[in-house]
């Protein structure tokens, strides 16, 4: 499972109240969309290579699709500029 990941421009959110089994997270929005960023395991990153590039998300809505993007940072920043305020560009990060 992925991790909730602090970005540029995010703002900090905790879990409700009473729900142990949600991280707290960071997003951003701007009044149509809210963005947070996940942070992949290496064994995750591997399993998604032998997939094909196969990224799985899962919206708890119950019965509703709301529109989802999944993409880079800059792929959801130029989206987000369609439709009001945007993020930041992300800065480089090598992890070692």
């Amino acid at each position: 499972m992925g991790f909730p990941a602090p970005f540029v421009g995010s703002k900090p959110i905790g879990a409700p109240k009473g729900r142990d089994d949600i991280l707290p997270a960071h997003y951003f929005t701007n009044g149509r969309f809210v963005v947070s960023a996940w942070q992949l395991t290496p064994e995750e990153v591997a399993v998604i290579n032998h997939n094909g590039g196969k990224v799985f998300v899962a919206v708890g809505t119950g019965e509703n699709f709301y529109p989802t993007l999944v993409g880079s940072s800059e792929t959801v920043r130029m989206m987000l500029l369609d439709t009001g305020r945007t993020i930041p560009s992300q800065p480089v990060e090598v992890n070692a």
